[in-house]
């Protein structure tokens, strides 16, 4: 079961980098681990404060929007599974 949701998971975010979202480059899957690029950022749970939270706030409202244009509702966006850079840019990792 664990490949499977590895393999499924890889897809979509394979799927999701080719059409420009802000996920990591996807590179393989292998038993139930995702090999993925490094992403330069950090979890957004251990960010005290923003610069620009509004801005922050509309891009991942954006986001949860683009997702289910396509089809998609990640069933686990939250701070845990959003990594954010200094330049407050989101990358959105860990599909269910």
């Amino acid at each position: 079961m664990s490949r499977i949701a590895s393999l499924k998971e890889y897809a979509f975010m394979k799927a999701l980098h080719e059409r420009g979202f802000p996920t990591p480059t996807p590179i393989d899957a292998c038993r139930h681990g995702i090999v993925m690029s490094l992403v330069k950022a950090y979890p957004m749970v251990h960010v005290k404060g923003l610069i620009n939270t509004e801005k922050v706030y509309h891009r991942l409202m954006e986001l949860i929007i683009q997702f289910a244009e396509h089809g998609l509702v990640h069933g686990d966006f939250n701070e845990f599974n959003l990594m954010i850079n200094e330049d407050e840019e989101v990358t959105v990792i860990d599909f269910p």
